[in-house]
């Protein structure tokens, strides 16, 4: 079930959230949380039911093994940790890279095929929500939590298939406000209505408009003139961004409506002056794992902490971001990229060298970002070296107004996909984010009607076009 689904928006979250409402009048204290939980099911299973049990398995699979780490002296404990991310990274792996990495081997010289094993939604999410789980276990920052608490932090069907990636700490703590009999206020349902509407929109109007070009130009990556590859690839950075972000808006939305609050995961990125700074507004929570999960951990594992050790362990810590993102050589390639990026900054802060204007600061860092996206977007090795040499090919022609006419086609919906670009543009670079848009919410006639600005908008674009699956729901 997509967030931007009549379904979803008119049916199911409404019902979720009234029928929570109620179950807060019964005496049974924590007959909400078991209402959300049922209601998470049922949105995981409704894509495909048969992914229930790997979804299930892993719950009770890591709940086990946290109690069982927790039940050890601190000196014990560290073979049931490595154990249980063994089993974790062998799950996601089976699923996930098992067809990658059979083809790194002769296996057709004896006859093998590939297993083409289904590709379990949300896995690289729920995985790894629950490896920070064990691993915040056996460092006794939290406590083990109970099967019935573990099961709906790993189950939320707000964050269950494409994040934002959070601690078990944060949510389980939460849980008493969703079992509470006053529920969240009504100030609190508007601004998550109004987080809402805002990310639905980003998602429908303004990602899926800048979808329709991107699609395009990838999909003729040889006729494409210069501009028009420079074009193109800056279009799929602006829809995977709006893609993305809308997603979490909408995710952070629903949860706030039942009382839960969801870390920010976006924070206009790229408006970044530097990658490191890119990180740390893109994927906030991505960015959070590889710093603490990964990173940190690598580092420690050298004698020392130099400036060449930190560069490897960021190459190591990116390479490894990369291929979480998909089985793909793309994928790592992706990772090596922005692992290059960030030790290069690293090196030149480190070293002092002289800084830079803003304005060029901006123009290298994002033109590296779209460069990596090119990776990120392409099917495979071939089309992204392809693509890349038309980039840099001397096949210019500026006639850029019509050339950006020319890729929406000359159509009514060309010309409204057009203006949506634009306005997407505008937003990305000159308007505040959606976090800081919810910061200064405040209930009034200015919030009320962007909000219904906003869902109405949605509602005609969603009317009119067939919706794309988010991007991520294929990670």
């Amino acid at each position: 079930m997509s967030f931007s689904s009549f379904i979803y928006v008119l049916a199911f979250l409404p019902a979720v959230v009234i029928l929570c409402g109620l179950m807060r009048k019964m005496p049974f204290t924590k007959a909400p949380q078991v209402f959300v939980l049922l209601a998470s099911v049922v949105f995981y299973g409704w894509a495909k039911i048969s992914f229930l049990p790997y979804l299930c398995g892993s719950i009770l699979v890591n709940w086990f093994m946290a109690r069982q780490i927790a039940a050890r002296s601190y000196e014990r404990r560290k073979p049931l940790l490595l154990l249980a991310v063994v089993l974790n990274l062998l799950f996601l792996g089976t699923f996930k890279y098992v067809d990658f990495f059979c083809s790194l081997l002769p296996l057709h010289s004896l006859g093998w095929q590939l297993p083409h094993l289904a590709f379990v939604l949300g896995i690289s999410f729920f995985t790894i929500t629950q490896i920070m789980y064990l691993v915040d276990c056996y460092e006794e920052m939290i406590e083990p939590s109970s099967l019935f608490d573990h099961a709906t932090f790993v189950a939320f069907f707000p964050y269950v298939i494409s994040g934002p990636i959070c601690r078990a700490g944060e949510i389980i703590e939460q849980l008493p406000r969703l079992n509470s009999p006053q529920g969240p206020s009504a100030d609190t349902i508007a601004r998550a209505v109004y987080r809402f509407s805002i990310g639905l929109a980003k998602k429908v109007v303004l990602a899926d408009s800048f979808a329709m070009a991107a699609d395009i130009g990838f999909a003729n990556a040889a006729a494409n003139a210069t501009p028009q590859a420079w074009i193109y690839v800056c279009f799929y950075a602006f829809q995977l961004y709006f893609d993305f972000s809308g997603y979490s808006d909408m995710a952070i939305g629903s949860a706030m409506l039942l009382g839960i609050d969801l870390p920010n995961n976006f924070s206009a990125p790229l408006r970044s002056l530097s990658i490191i700074d890119f990180w740390r507004r893109w994927h906030i929570t991505l960015s959070d794992f590889i710093t603490t999960y990964l990173y940190t951990p690598i580092l420690r594992s050298f004698s020392k902490a130099t400036l060449e050790t930190a560069a490897v362990t960021t190459l190591l810590s990116m390479t490894i971001a990369g291929l979480w993102h998909g089985a793909n050589w793309t994928f790592v390639l992706f990772g090596l990229m922005h692992g290059l990026g960030l030790v290069i900054n690293q090196y030149w802060r480190k070293k002092k060298m002289p800084a830079l204007p803003d304005p060029l600061c901006w123009l290298i860092n994002f033109v590296w970002v779209v460069m990596a996206f090119v990776f990120f977007r392409a099917a495979n090795l071939e089309q992204a070296l392809l693509y890349l040499r038309q980039m840099f090919s001397p096949n210019v022609h500026l006639n850029f107004v019509p050339q950006l006419v020319a890729i929406n086609g000359k159509t009514t919906m060309g010309v409204v996909a057009l203006l949506a670009q634009i306005a997407g543009i505008l937003i990305c670079f000159l308007l505040p984010s959606s976090d800081v848009l919810s910061e200064r919410f405040k209930t009034g006639w200015k919030s009320l009607s962007l909000t219904a600005f906003c869902l109405l908008l949605s509602f005609l674009f969603l009317n009119s076009n067939i919706s794309k699956p988010f991007v991520y729901f294929g990670f």
